[in-house]
């Protein structure tokens, strides 16, 4: 498992000789890495909703790319860079507690294209799957399981002493 480097930096507009250029100012870097504490936070926060599970299948679909190609181009018109951000913000923001950040202020600063987004993402996903996969099996077979109702055998109780 590989923690990520995230760069965030201000975006700042000006203009010379009439044409408008841009530059990159107050360039910081933060570690960037899935925790169940980053998904704690993204739960409570309401940046995320469910588990990533989901994500994860669609990244598989995206790496089969050569074996199926509409597989994997379906899978790419799901992914939502919005979406994508939340997680990256969200490796950084439950990695070092005291992030300086709102979502809003860190997608402000976080400036990369598309690509190297969706690959940031792609990395904290696998990353967080591969973490230790005996438990991620256990977790995803526990979630899958039919629960007895606890509610009924209680009700059945009390309604056999009326």
């Amino acid at each position: 498992m590989a923690i990520q480097t995230i760069v965030l930096k201000t975006l700042q507009v000006y203009e010379e000789d009439g044409i408008y250029k841009e530059k990159y100012i107050d360039t910081e870097k933060y570690p960037a890495m899935l925790t169940n504490y980053s998904l704690k936070v993204g739960q409570d926060r309401g940046l995320i909703k469910g588990s990533l599970l989901a994500d994860i299948m669609h990244l598989q679909k995206l790496q089969d790319v050569e074996d199926n190609p509409d597989q994997a181009a379906e899978a790419m018109e799901r992914l939502d860079t919005t979406e994508c951000l939340k997680v990256i913000f969200l490796a950084c923001a439950g990695l070092k507690k005291g992030f300086p950040y709102s979502f809003d202020e860190f997608a402000e600063r976080y400036h990369e294209d598309t690509e190297t987004i969706i690959e940031t993402y792609a990395e904290l996903i696998s990353d967080l799957a591969q973490k230790d996969t005996n438990q991620f099996a256990k977790a995803l077979e526990n979630s899958t399981k039919k629960k007895p109702k606890k509610g009924n055998r209680n009700h059945q109780k009390s309604k056999s002493k009326r």
